[in-house]
C-alpha cells in the first residue's frame, strides 16, 4: 500500500469509526434514558425514538460504507508485488484448467475413433 492508498484508507477508516461511534452512543443514549429517567418527565418517549432512529440511521450507512471499505482493502491492501503475483497465481490455475479440459477431450476424441475403429 503506498502513502496515497494508506491516507485514503485513514479516512475512510476514521469515517465508519465516528460512524460505529455515533451508533453505539444512541443505543446506549435510548437504553440508558428509557431505564433511568421516570414515567413523569413528558421528554423521555420522544428522546427514546429519536435515539432509536439515529440508531436505525446510522446503520443503514454504516453497513454500505463498511462493505464499500473492506472490498477497497481486499484491492488496494496488497502491496503491487503481491497483487501481481495473485494475478499470475490466477492465469496459471485459468490455463491449467484449460489443458485439462482440453486433455479431457482429446482423450473423449480418442476412445470415440477407437470405438468406430472396433
Amino acid at each position: 500500500m503506498d502513502e496515497t492508498e494508506r491516507t485514503q484508507f485513514k479516512g475512510k477508516f476514521t469515517v465508519l469509526v465516528v460512524i460505529l461511534n455515533i451508533l453505539i452512543f444512541a443505543a446506549a443514549a435510548a437504553i440508558i434514558v428509557f431505564f433511568l429517567v421516570p414515567d413523569s418527565i413528558w421528554l423521555k418517549i420522544p428522546i427514546v425514538i429519536l435515539c432509536i432512529a439515529i440508531f436505525i440511521i446510522s446503520i443503514a450507512v454504516f453497513i454500505p460504507k463498511y462493505r464499500a471499505t473492506k472490498a477497497w482493502l481486499d484491492v488496494h491492501g496488497t502491496t503491487k508485488e503481491e497483487r501481481l503475483a495473485q494475478m499470475q497465481k490466477e492465469q496459471e490455475e485459468y490455463r491449467a484448467r484449460i489443458r485439462a479440459e482440453l486433455e479431457e477431450e482429446m482423450r473423449e476424441e480418442e476412445s470415440a475413433s477407437k470405438n468406430v475403429e472396433k
